[in-house]
């Protein structure tokens, strides 16, 4: 399948953005306009004070200013990764999921044109790197990941890449966005049941 009819069929298959649905955050999952298409992703730094060195997409909190959550999440790409506004293409949106700490994170979807050249803002980003879309056609999600939440010993599903570690909510939309877009379904068990956690409601197809 070419790069041209991956993103027609993603047109075609993801709901328009709406800006009447609420969230208090908004990340962009990125799809590079490619002949091999990647999607747009970074690693926080270690000196964070949440998610500390987790990966994670482009994006953040909604600004009180922010018309709506397509805003928020070109402008927090922007301050993060160096990503001009006028290089994405938005074409949708997922529904929002609740994170761990409560806050509600819409996906926005967008085509990235002519690739550009991309750093990390060191304030917030140790590293950007790109997964060939194709990567998640063929992979399957591992049960090896290990975490100490409040003092238990977990192991939650995960994708390793190039070194990284792809997990929680992230991996949730990841997932969610190949089913949603591609209608690809990847075993991904989540929710986790953990004491206290919130967390998505997968929407029903």
């Amino acid at each position: 399948m070419t790069t041209h009819s991956r993103i027609e069929t993603l047109k075609q298959n993801l709901s328009p953005f709406d800006n009447t649905v609420r969230a208090d955050a908004a990340v962009l999952i990125g799809l590079s306009n490619e002949p091999e298409p990647t999607i747009l992703l970074t690693q926080r730094a270690l000196h964070m004070n949440s998610h500390a060195g987790e990966v994670a997409f482009p994006g953040g909190k909604r600004d009180a200013d922010d018309l709506h959550l397509v805003v928020t999440a070109l402008r927090e790409s922007e301050e993060e990764v160096a990503l001009p506004q006028s290089k994405v293409e938005v074409i949708g949106a997922l529904k929002p999921a609740r994170a761990k700490s409560g806050i509600l994170v819409m996906p926005i979807i967008g085509v990235i044109h002519d690739a550009p050249e991309l750093h990390g803002n060191p304030e917030e980003i140790d590293s950007v790197f790109r997964v060939p879309l194709q990567y998640f056609f063929d992979i399957k999600a591992e049960r090896t990941h290990r975490i100490n939440f409040r003092g238990l010993d977990l192991v939650v599903p995960c994708f390793r890449f190039d070194g990284y570690i792809i997990w929680g909510l992230t991996a949730y939309m990841l997932v969610e966005f190949m089913r949603e877009g591609f209608g690809h379904h990847i075993d991904y068990p989540w929710p986790p049941v953990l004491p206290g956690v919130l967390v998505p409601k997968r929407s029903e197809s």
